[in-house]
């Protein structure tokens, strides 16, 4: 082959890798990212949720409610715990051969039992911290969460 043509057959097989390269890459973060999707509830995800929230206040407001969140934390993994195994019951009771009815119906209301218990546990340290907060800090959490 010319040198002409060694650079076009190298060139078209660099962009052929970097086409299964960008394609491989694309399944493999939105295989990731699908496996969590917005209703994933982990601790991690809400240790996420909360410094956003705690970005946008004011250093001591910010304090103030990390030290309460801190406060119930170990309370609140545990209520996400016992909120992922419900869900895993609920993978377990659409597994099962033959599927039971009342089985996944049990496992359901326990997911979503679990479910209220946290966010009743997290809305309590929200309603213990609130008041707390400076106006600056509260105007922030209003213009975040619960604009006019």
């Amino acid at each position: 082959m010319t040198a002409p043509r060694w650079i076009t057959v190298l060139g078209a097989a660099l962009v052929v890798s970097l086409a299964f390269n960008v394609f491989f890459f694309g399944v493999i973060v939105g295989h990731r990212v699908g496996r969590g999707g917005p209703e994933e509830f982990t601790p991690g995800s809400m240790k996420l949720r909360l410094e956003r929230v705690l970005r946008v206040l004011p250093d001591d407001d910010a304090k103030i409610m990390r030290g309460l969140f801190e406060a119930q934390r170990s309370d609140i993994a545990l209520r996400v715990q016992a909120l992922q195994e419900s869900r895993r019951a609920i993978g377990a009771a659409l597994k099962a051969d033959p599927f039971d009815p009342a089985a996944f119906t049990r496992a359901y209301e326990a997911m979503q039992a679990r479910s209220r218990e946290l966010q009743d546990a997290i809305h309590g340290v929200i309603k213990a911290a609130i008041p707390q907060l400076s106006a600056e800090g509260r105007a922030a959490i209003r213009e975040r969460r619960w604009r006019p």
